[in-house]
């Protein structure tokens, strides 16, 4: 059997990691904003060249201020061009972490769901051959088996 994953994480990093990020949640919680699927669809779109134009554009409005249409309110570009420039780099940690964490997950997921299905097919066949209390445990997992249909009374064995 294949091992994918073979770094455990001890539990006191993983809970003071989910503190820190707790934290930090709680620290931005009050700035940020939610959108409805909706609301994003209609958004207009950001990536790298665009939050270059944007900067680029807002220097423009800064140094020459005859550019600036009396209907733009600059201050409040100035805020939203802050706040893209300072949430930026959290949104890039993030990103790469959730990747990366992400891929962890689905690397110790695969090794843990081979171990599962190889410890679930012994059950199975010592539940064939009357080994006791492998009957009851593999109804029990026959319920929870993913192909099951969610909690289906497992197949009688055959035996």
């Amino acid at each position: 059997m294949q091992n994918l994953f073979s770094t455990p994480i001890p539990d006191a990093t993983l809970k003071k990691a989910l503190g820190f990020f707790q934290q930090g949640a709680a620290e931005l919680r009050p700035y940020l904003q939610a959108l409805t699927p909706e609301e994003r669809s209609a958004m207009l779109k950001m990536g790298a060249k665009t939050v270059d134009f944007v900067q680029k554009a807002y220097g423009y409005a800064l140094s020459n201020p005859s550019f600036v249409p009396a209907f733009l309110d600059l201050e409040e570009f100035a805020s939203d061009s802050a706040a893209l420039a300072g949430l930026a780099p959290i949104q890039q940690l993030l990103d790469g972490l959730a990747l990366d964490a992400s891929s962890t997950m689905m690397l110790a997921g695969s090794d843990a769901y081979a171990a599962a299905l190889v410890l679930y097919n012994n059950i199975k066949f010592l539940a064939k051959n009357k080994q006791p209390g492998a009957q009851a445990a593999y109804d029990d997992l026959s319920q929870r088996f993913p192909g099951n249909g969610g909690g289906r009374p497992p197949k009688p064995l055959k035996g």
